[in-house]
C-alpha cells in the first residue's frame, strides 16, 4: 500500500523558528465539579479516584441547604458537621498525592445540593506554539473533497499520510492498525488545516456527526468572510445545507451554519478586515476559530491556560429568534463563553500562531450527553493539534502533571527531529493532539 509523508519540510521549517518559551500557569480542577443532592432515606455516599500532583491544593464546596456532610480525602477526615453552619462558599486546603481517594457522604434534610471541586494551581511550560489543524472524519473523502472545493478550501495535500500505520493507530487509540484516507487542505495549502479522514472497512465506526450545536465535545469550525450574504446565497445554489438564513447575534456579529454531506457543522463569520483567498468560489479568508461545547467553563479555561492559552475575550450570549433558530433551536438559547487564543509567537510565517478556541458552556437547552469514546473512527469533527517545540518534553510534562495519554506516541521514523504525534484529553474528554519532532528515538515508529 503506498505510503506517503505529505508535510512539506519547508513548512516543518518554519515551524522550528518559533525558539521563544511559552509559560502557562492554572489553577487545575482537579475532581469535579461534582454536585450531591440530598435525597430521602439513606446518606448520599460516593467515593471516586483522580489524578494530581504531588503538592497543596483547595477543596471548594458551595453549599446550599446542606446542613451535615463528611468528606474524606486520602482516607483522611476534611470537611464535617462543623463546616456547614451557613449556605455559600467553603474552602479547605488540601495536601495531594500523584493518585488520590475522595469519599463524599451528604447527610442533613432533603432538598439540598452540595458541589464539590478539588483545584490545584499549577504551573509549566508545554511550549505550546500555534493550531496546526482540526480534525473531521468523512464517510467518503471523494465527496468531501468536493464540498471543500465548493466551500473555497483550495490548498490540498492528499494524501497526506499512510493510509496505515500501527504507530500512528496505536497513538489514536486503536489496539493494532487502521485503514484510512487522509488528506490535509486549506485555503492555501499551509496550516492551519484541516485532517480530515476516511476510516475504511473494519476501522471505521458508523457513529453519526452531533446532530445538535450543544452537544458536548468539539461541535464545528468558523471560517470567517469578507461577504456572508453572497458567500450563502452561493453555497445554497451549489445544493450546500443550512441551519437557516444568516441571522446576527447579540453582540452584533453576523454569521450562519452550514453542514456537510456527512451532517458536520462549519460556521460563517461576517468579517470586513481582510481580503478574500479564493475569491472565484467563496470570500473565505481565514480559519477563525475552533468551538468546544464543555461542561464547565472553569474548568476546561484553566486547563487551556495551562497550554498557553492566555488571551481571552467574553463570548457569553443569550435570545430567542432568529438568533436561535439559526443554532437550530426553536426556543430562546443561553451559553457561557470565552474565546482564547495563543499569544501569538514570532517566527511563523504560515499557520496560526494565535489559534483561538470557543469554548461554550451551554445552559439552555442543555445536553449532558458525553463527547465521543475513543478511538477517533466516527463521523464528525473530534480532534485538534498544536504544535510543541519538544514532543517527548511535553509529553513527559503531560504525563507529570496527571494527565491520561491515549496511546503510545505516533510517528517519528526518520529519527530525532522528524514529526510524531501524541493524544491526551482535554477535562471533557476531547481529544488534543501534540503534533511535534522528537527529541528521543521513538522505538515504536514502525507502520
Amino acid at each position: 500500500m503506498k505510503k506517503v509523508i505529505g508535510i512539506p519540510m519547508l513548512i516543518l521549517g518554519v515551524f522550528a523558528l518559533a525558539s521563544i518559551a511559552s509559560a502557562g500557569e492554572a489553577n487545575l480542577t482537579r475532581f469535579g465539579p461534582k454536585v450531591y443532592e440530598r435525597e430521602q432515606g439513606a446518606p448520599t455516599s460516593e467515593s471516586a479516584e483522580f489524578r494530581a500532583i504531588e503538592g497543596p491544593a483547595e477543596l471548594v464546596l458551595l453549599n446550599d441547604d446542606i446542613g451535615n456532610a463528611r468528606i474524606k480525602v486520602n482516607g483522611l477526615d476534611v470537611v464535617g458537621p462543623k463546616n456547614f453552619r451557613e449556605d455559600g462558599k467553603i474552602v479547605v486546603p488540601l495536601q495531594l498525592n500523584v493518585e488520590n481517594t475522595i469519599e463524599v457522604s451528604v447527610r442533613g434534610k432533603p432538598g439540598g445540593k452540595l458541589s464539590v471541586r478539588v483545584t490545584q494551581f499549577t504551573k509549566t511550560d508545554l511550549n505550546v506554539r500555534a493550531l496546526v489543524y482540526f480534525g473531521t472524519n468523512t464517510s467518503s473523502m471523494v465527496d468531501q473533497r468536493v464540498f471543500y472545493n465548493t466551500l473555497g478550501l483550495k490548498g490540498e495535500i492528499f494524501p497526506a499520510g499512510p493510509e496505515s500505520c500501527k504507530s500512528f493507530a496505536q497513538s489514536l487509540g486503536f489496539e493494532d492498525n487502521y485503514l484510512i484516507y487522509v488528506a490535509l487542505t486549506s485555503l492555501n495549502g499551509s496550516p492551519p488545516w484541516v485532517d480530515t479522514v476516511q476510516f475504511r472497512q473494519d476501522s471505521f465506526r458508523s457513529d453519526p456527526p452531533y446532530a445538535k450545536l450543544n452537544h458536548i465535545g468539539m461541535a464545528y469550525a468558523t471560517y470567517s468572510t469578507s461577504d456572508l450574504d453572497g458567500d450563502y446565497a452561493y453555497l445554497k445554489a451549489q445544493g450546500v445545507k443550512f441551519v437557516s438564513a444568516p441571522a446576527s447575534a447579540p453582540n452584533g456579529e453576523r454569521f450562519v451554519f452550514l453542514k456537510d454531506q456527512d451532517g458536520t457543522f462549519l460556521k460563517l463569520l461576517e468579517d470586513s478586515t481582510g481580503a478574500p483567498v479564493n475569491p472565484i468560489t467563496t470570500h473565505l479568508m481565514r480559519l477563525a476559530n475552533v468551538n468546544m461545547n464543555v461542561a464547565d467553563l472553569e474548568r476546561s479555561q484553566e486547563f487551556y491556560r495551562l497550554l498557553g492559552f492566555t488571551e481571552s475575550k467574553a463570548g457569553s450570549q443569550a435570545g430567542s429568534g432568529s438568533f436561535a433558530k439559526a443554532h437550530g433551536f426553536d426556543r430562546p438559547i443561553k451559553f457561557k463563553g470565552v474565546d482564547i487564543s495563543l499569544p501569538g509567537f514570532v517566527g511563523f510565517v504560515v499557520g496560526d500562531p494565535k489559534g483561538t478556541l470557543q469554548l461554550r458552556q451551554w445552559k439552555t437547552p442543555f445536553d449532558s450527553a458525553p463527547p465521543y469514546s475513543p478511538p477517533v473512527n466516527h463521523l464528525g469533527i473530534d480532534r485538534i493539534s498544536f504544535f510543541v517545540s519538544d514532543l517527548n518534553a511535553a509529553v513527559d510534562e503531560m504525563n507529570r502533571l496527571g494527565f491520561k495519554q491515549l496511546g503510545p506516541i505516533g510517528g517519528g521514523a526518520g529519527g530525532i527531529g522528524s514529526i510524531a504525534i501524541a493524544f491526551f484529553f482535554d477535562p471533557d474528554g476531547i481529544n488534543v493532539e501534540l503534533w511535534g519532532p522528537i527529541s528521543k528515538p521513538n522505538p515504536n515508529s514502525g507502520c
